[in-house]
């Protein structure tokens, strides 16, 4: 689970950071930033998803 966390937050940065820096560096990086942002990343989208099924039409 960890490592899919910080896959997803090597993404997440490397996407904010403009795309300037090679993937690779970011995914490879083991940093907590990474972990942290992977974890609120799935957090956002979960609330997200929830929200868009929970409206009434």
């Amino acid at each position: 689970m960890a490592s899919w966390a910080m896959l997803l937050g090597g993404f997440v940065v490397w996407l904010l950071k403009g795309c300037k820096t090679k993937l690779k560096n970011e995914i490879d990086d083991d940093d907590i930033r990474n972990y942290i942002v992977g974890v609120a990343t799935v957090g956002v989208l979960l609330v997200l998803i929830h929200l868009l099924f929970s409206i009434e039409l």
